[in-house]
């Protein structure tokens, strides 16, 4: 027996009845088994440990720390923390606070960050709607306290939390009009370093142990915008330091949002920019670029992308040596990159892609479709020279989330509302495509795994029997039978949406030359094999079809003969 599958894991959902855990222990190992085997193998060790909230109340949102020692869970009216490190989980506080909607611990897990919707009646001075716990005195049996709140009038999920926290939990950051706050908790939350940085709009600490922070500025009077890094280290006095010099700074234009992506070990950041109005006229969506600019200011720039189009999705390597890019109209592209000078390194492919996830040491990469495409997963293993090497693919169709477990070694797909009403549930997946267990559900909010404490599980390679077997009934479906023609108007099965069909289905929005959809070294923009068929929306290829290149040809040699034959008529 392998242990390949020989884990303990959980898996936490959010459904409109509360948390509940599924865990999975000691499960046997499946390699080579079909489908279905695995499948029962897998439910046959996975139990629900507990149900935290179990009651008509559904929980309107829930997180763990970072070790996955401590969870929080909230309703309608209060909010409760537990002890994830014991079986059920055990209640420690409870924070009566009506209508909070987003949870977040800070790394150090000493603190809770909460943030409850404003009231239609609540006063900007009188309403506190974001505050700061100290959960770390529950460990010792007191209740947790109160250290900070203020008003927060408005919030987004993609600029939460709103107080960002250092590794250690020694500094924090909040950034408000004109201005980033420097915080130092063990002062005191009331002493802040105020650093004027004028029409600030987003910014963001680093991970590492000399956390720095990150700000964009957008074009103000026709300056540029510009994301700007300041070393937090620098700055400790209390008061306002006007003008700061940043260590790096990148500047551009057309760029009225950005996403800033960290490197884990922080030396460098990513820079993911949109606009709404695209000024090439190219698309109704507006247009977006992707930069890079080294944390010490060493370095920075565009990161060259080979095919016009959108960015769909950046991701770090955990190793930070390396990130990867999906880009380009469809079939997008999926390329790696070496983190030290931005350069291109391996190309994934081209496909219907727009997601791509690095397992928790770096060697493993999902390359998905979600959304609007089909949901094809592909699977890749990173190889000691560098290469990546196909391992899987399989199809999630439907799926909204795709997340990693703890050990690297499997796949969470969910399917949930509100995105989806129907068809809820979640999966898991070998790292090759396997399907390891289907959980289907009436409606679920949420589905994540647990996170565990850092080294308790090590990188393995990919096991060398890891190859799919299919049963006789799995290949019989697969097949498709021979017979006579049949009409599309002579079929008298009901309505099956192409997900639920048989095989992986034709869908594309563009089509892709084999030489195009294979891994494999970076080639330029100028040396991509031209595809056969371009089928995709304007911008998605710049070559012609079997049947336009005729036409052009024939036009090209009719207006040779005509400029032939005007040439001969001048001469007599």
């Amino acid at each position: 027996m392998t242990t390949d599958d020989m884990i303990t894991a959980t898996v936490t959902e959010r459904t409109p009845v509360g948390m509940k855990h599924w865990k999975f222990h000691d499960v046997p190992s499946t390699m080579g088994k079909s489908d279905e085997e695995a499948m029962a193998a897998y439910a046959s060790h996975a139990f629900r440990a507990s149900a935290t909230t179990e009651s008509e109340t559904e929980a309107l949102t829930s997180c763990y720390s970072r070790d996955g020692m401590l969870f929080a869970c909230a309703n309608a009216d209060k909010v409760d923390v537990y002890d994830a490190s014991v079986e059920p989980h055990a209640l420690k506080g409870t924070m009566m606070l009506r209508g909070a909607t987003a949870l977040s611990f800070s790394p150090g897990q000493k603190y809770l960050s909460i943030y409850q919707k404003q009231t239609a009646t609540g006063a900007a001075k009188d309403e506190k709607n974001l505050t700061v716990w100290n959960v770390k005195e529950m460990c010792s049996g007191t209740a947790p306290s109160k250290v900070y709140e203020v008003f927060q009038r408005q919030f987004l999920k993609a600029e939460w939390p709103y107080f960002q926290f250092s590794e250690d939990d020694s500094t924090a950051v909040r950034c408000v009009s004109n201005e980033i706050q420097i915080i130092r908790p063990d002062a005191g939350f009331e002493k802040h370093v105020r650093l004027r940085v004028p029409s600030v709009a987003v910014a963001k600490i680093s991970p590492g142990p000399t956390p720095r922070v990150a700000c964009f500025v957008p074009e103000v009077k026709g300056a540029p915008g510009s994301v700007r890094i300041y070393e937090l280290a620098q700055h400790t006095e209390e008061g306002v330091i006007e003008n700061p010099t940043p260590v790096a700074r990148k500047s551009f234009f057309r760029v009225t949002e950005v996403d800033l992506m960290w490197a884990p070990d922080g030396s460098a950041v990513l820079i993911l920019g949109s606009s709404e109005v695209d000024a090439t006229n190219k698309s109704y969506y507006g247009e977006s670029c992707l930069h890079y600019l080294k944390a010490d200011g060493s370095f920075e720039g565009a990161v060259p992308l080979s095919k016009e189009g959108p960015v769909h999705d950046a991701q770090w390597s955990p190793c930070s040596d390396e990130f990867g890019v999906v880009y380009g109209y469809m079939p997008a592209k999926a390329t790696i990159y070496k983190a030290a000078k931005c350069e291109p390194k391996y190309e994934l492919g081209a496909g219907p892609h727009n997601t791509l996830r690095w397992n928790p040491f770096g060697r493993f990469i999902a390359l998905a479709g979600f959304g609007n495409l089909p949901g094809d997963i592909k699977f890749f293993q990173k190889m000691k020279d560098g290469k990546y090497k196909p391992v899987g693919s399989t199809r999630a169709a439907c799926s909204v989330t795709l997340e990693w477990s703890p050990d690297g070694r499997r796949l969470l797909t969910s399917t949930v509302a509100p995105r989806l009403n129907v068809d809820n549930g979640w999966k898991i997946w070998r790292y090759n495509g396997d399907l390891l267990l289907h959980e289907e559900r009436a409606k679920i909010y949420e589905a994540f795994w647990r996170p565990v404490p850092k080294g308790t599980f090590q990188d393995r390679p990919i096991s060398p029997a890891s190859k799919r077997v299919e049963t006789a009934s799995q290949q019989a479906s697969t097949a498709k039978p021979a017979g006579a023609y049949k009409p599309p108007h002579a079929a008298k099965t009901a309505y099956r949406p192409p997900h639920a069909t048989s095989g992986s289905g034709n869908f594309s929005l563009a089509k892709a030359s084999e030489e195009e959809m294979k891994a494999g070294k970076y080639k330029p923009a100028g040396a991509a094999t031209k595809s056969v068929e371009d089928s995709g929306p304007p911008g998605a290829g710049g070559q012609l079809s079997v049947a336009a290149a005729k036409n052009a040809k024939k036009r090209a040699a009719k207006k040779r003969a005509a400029a032939a034959a005007k040439e001969i008529e001048q001469k007599l």
